[in-house]
């Protein structure tokens, strides 16, 4: 469960919706030592997708280009 709590925590500090009274509530008993590594994963697996979706893209329109 706590490490759900990070993760929402880490998603929402990413793209900067979060209240300021959830903020303060979660960050009064969040586990300090695993919220870099949790953020490293999150931010690792956002552009791990990014990544995915433009290579599948790319790949796909490479034939209609005739490359």
């Amino acid at each position: 469960m706590q490490f759900l709590t990070l993760v929402r925590i880490v998603l929402s500090s990413f793209f900067g919706v979060r209240k300021r009274a959830s903020h303060e509530a979660d960050f009064a008993n969040v586990n300090f030592v695993l919220l870099p590594f949790v953020a490293v994963l999150l931010a690792f697996c956002i552009g791990a997708a990014i990544f995915g979706v433009v290579h599948l893209v790319a790949h796909a329109t490479a034939t209609v280009q005739g490359f």
